[in-house]
């Protein structure tokens, strides 16, 4: 799931609630070229994968989640609602957009999608599945209060079309649109959730959908248990029972895997887990982005000088060490692997080597900070939270700036007192390590949630605050562009702005982890695997 993070968004992750903090980000765009390697996960992958021997309950561990409420649209839904409710449409395992709950669709015209439903689909209650649930699940989701409405930023509308068909109308053509159909809009039963408007999503009343499982509890402090859903339209659910269980922290959550209590983990601090669990990670190639971001609306962040300062003394190998390994360096806040579903690999070379990509070089980062309103350095907080690799991380990047005059005092939060920024203005958390679950082929995506100036609200993901009417004709341009070279041309363009003003810098581009027990399987695990529903489907039993 790319969760999160930090702060996740990013989909991170002050953008989302802090119950979605923990692994995710977002949405977006056209068939990808990129070659995905599919990874087999075996028991005999190494020491430590020590199942139960009972393969008929799988038991998920989770750090850092809040159970109290899996409303899809303003909960911990990406971990609980994936095995309950579903999308119109999927990601396959290269990052096609594939046919889900939505048979077909059709396209009248560039700015129209028309999705036509699966018929005999029934909620687990046995009700069928129709247009008018549909219509009310994306409508609900894409009501401006909520955090994540900014992922159907380019709807205009959404409506039924008879029994068995919706149509979505844009504001303007968009590349991302599908696939945001198949990383977001969770389908829930209408009538349930009109009955329950008062605690819809919270414990006692949960959530009704299509999906492979049932929510049969949520303990808002222990956890979620699951059993399979007898009227599942894709056929018999091999796995009978599911149960999520919330630890404090990845150590106790490593040691119940050791001990044979849990059987799959998606661990943050990789390298950690590993060591206490006594087991090997099986890993595919993701999308995750490790950033260091900067509010340019604070001082002294907000000066350019400063933070071109900060860009050049961050040592991305060092860093991806402390954080676990497991990732490459990243120089660009659209990763070279998305550029390439829009263009080819030697367009995207040469299109980073035009860049501002500030490689490590503590001379240059020294001529910046003298230039800056601030040559001889200053004090901050670097404020983060104990979850995987965060806390060293942080002290790591405190460390080298150390280096040139930057003296940063890492403060360390509870996760309640974490937890509490997320509804506060991004300038009182003004600088931060994070990152972002960017588990989509599109490569509008980042932009549109970091760098746009309507997602720098209170409760999003544009953490910098950064706000450039250029920037932002660019991202929309990039969005309705008519084809994979004129979207190129449009990012190039703005990668080329947004690496003079630096309201972030990009560190890694990570990979997916898992921590699968000897009782399972899990045959196609990938990049795309673990944010997306139906991710509980591709797990065997052994």
């Amino acid at each position: 799931m790319l969760w999160v993070s930090g702060r996740i968004l990013v989909n991170s992750s002050r953008g989302v609630k802090a119950e979605q903090v923990i692994t995710r980000l977002k949405s977006a765009a056209f068939v990808v070229v990129i070659s995905t390697v599919i990874f087999s996960v075996s028991a005999c992958s190494g020491a430590g994968f020590v199942g139960s021997g009972d393969s008929s309950q799988l038991r998920v561990g989770v750090v850092g989640g809040k159970f109290s409420n899996v409303d899809p649209a303003d909960g911990f839904g990406l971990r609980v609602d994936s095995y309950v409710l579903e999308f119109l449409m999927k990601l396959s395992p290269t990052g096609k957009v594939e046919p889900h709950l939505a048979k077909s669709v059709d396209r009248p015209d560039p700015a129209t999608y028309v999705y036509n439903l699966r018929r005999g689909v029934k909620f687990s209650d046995g009700a069928e599945l129709t247009s008018a649930d549909v219509v009310n699940s994306l409508n609900y989701e894409r009501n401006p209060k909520f955090p994540d409405s900014e992922k159907y930023s380019a709807v205009k509308s959404v409506k039924a079309r008879g029994k068995y068909t919706v149509v979505v109308t844009l504001k303007e053509p968009n590349a991302g649109w599908p696939y945001t159909s198949a990383t977001a809009g969770y389908i829930f039963q209408k009538k349930h959730q009109q009955e329950h408007a008062d605690d819809f999503g919270k414990p006692g009343a949960g959530v009704i959908g299509t999906g492979p499982y049932v929510l049969k509890k949520l303990d808002s402090t222990a956890g979620a248990d699951f059993v399979a859903n007898p009227n599942y339209w894709g056929g018999k659910v091999e796995i009978p029972k599911v149960s999520m269980t919330a630890f404090a922290d990845e150590t106790s959550e490593a040691l119940a895997f050791r001990a044979g209590q849990i059987d799959l983990v998606f661990p943050a601090n990789t390298s950690g887990f590993e060591s206490m669990a006594r087991t090997k990670l099986v890993t595919a190639p993701g999308t995750k982005q490790g950033m260091f971001t900067m509010n340019v609306d604070v001082a002294p962040w907000n000066d350019v000088n400063v933070r071109r300062a900060v860009a050049y003394a961050l040592n991305r190998e060092e860093i991806i060490k402390t954080a676990g390994g497991g990732a490459t360096a990243d120089y660009t806040i659209i990763p070279p692997t998305q550029l390439q579903s829009i263009a080819s690999k030697s367009e995207v070379n040469d299109l980073v080597a035009s860049l501002p990509t500030y490689d490590f070089d503590p001379a240059k980062a020294k001529k910046e900070l003298a230039r800056s309103a601030y040559p001889h350095g200053f004090s901050a907080t670097l404020e983060t939270y104990d979850y995987g690799s965060f806390v060293i991380t942080s002290q790591a990047i405190a460390g080298q700036l150390s280096k040139i005059g930057i003296k940063l005092k890492v403060k360390v939060d509870s996760p309640a007192e974490y937890n509490s920024t997320f509804s506060k203005p991004h300038s009182e958390v003004p600088i931060m390590y994070t990152y972002f679950n960017n588990n989509t082929p599109d490569p509008g995506a980042m932009p549109q949630q970091a760098l746009d100036s309507a997602s720098a609200a209170i409760g999003r993901n544009n953490f910098s605050d950064y706000k450039n009417p250029v920037v932002d004709h660019l991202i929309n341009q990039g969005a309705s562009a008519d084809g994979p070279q004129k979207r190129f041309s449009v990012y190039a363009k703005l990668l080329k702005v947004v690496g003079r003003d630096v309201p972030v810098v990009p560190l890694y581009a990570g990979d997916n982890f898992v921590a699968i027990s000897s009782s399972f399987k899990w045959p196609t695990f990938n990049a795309y695997s673990t944010d997306h529903t139906p991710y509980i489907l591709e797990i065997k039993a052994k």
